[in-house]
């Protein structure tokens, strides 16, 4: 009986990871993007982010592969990182490497509606980054 249970357990486990990674696999672009700290809150639209030309572009890959462009990081070029994801439960880890350094980026995330909703906070928790795409 127990074996059992650990059977319909682990499936049950891997359906649900199976699941997870399907909904995240894709494309996904920037729509919003807010940084909340000391009680400040920053916040811009996706109106606002077009007319600023900014962008952020997210590829989750199957292989656990992932790639990001961006110009948002105050140099005014587009930049590309590439590297690894991988999910556990609603966290999402990526592995980057930038200007020839591994980077460990943790995140909270939830997909809902071809929505994709990164939040990320200092160890502190005194300043938080919370960003939204879409599917494309």
């Amino acid at each position: 009986m127990k074996s059992l249970f650990l059977v319909f357990f682990y499936i049950l486990t891997y359906s649900i990871s199976n699941a997870q990674i399907t909904d995240l696999t894709g494309s996904w672009e920037i729509v919003e993007f807010a940084i909340n700290s000391d009680g400040n809150s920053d916040k811009k639209t996706e109106e606002q982010l077009k007319k600023e030309g900014s962008v952020l572009n997210l590829f989750f890959m199957n292989d656990d592969k992932f790639k990001q462009t961006s110009n948002m990081s105050g140099t005014g070029t587009m930049d590309s990182q590439e590297g690894t994801w991988n999910i556990l439960n609603n966290n999402l880890t990526l592995e980057l490497l930038m200007n020839g350094q591994k980077f460990k980026l943790n995140y909270t995330y939830m997909v809902e509606e071809n929505m994709l909703v990164l939040t990320r906070s200092n160890p502190m928790g005194t300043m938080k980054i919370v960003s939204k795409f879409k599917k494309q």
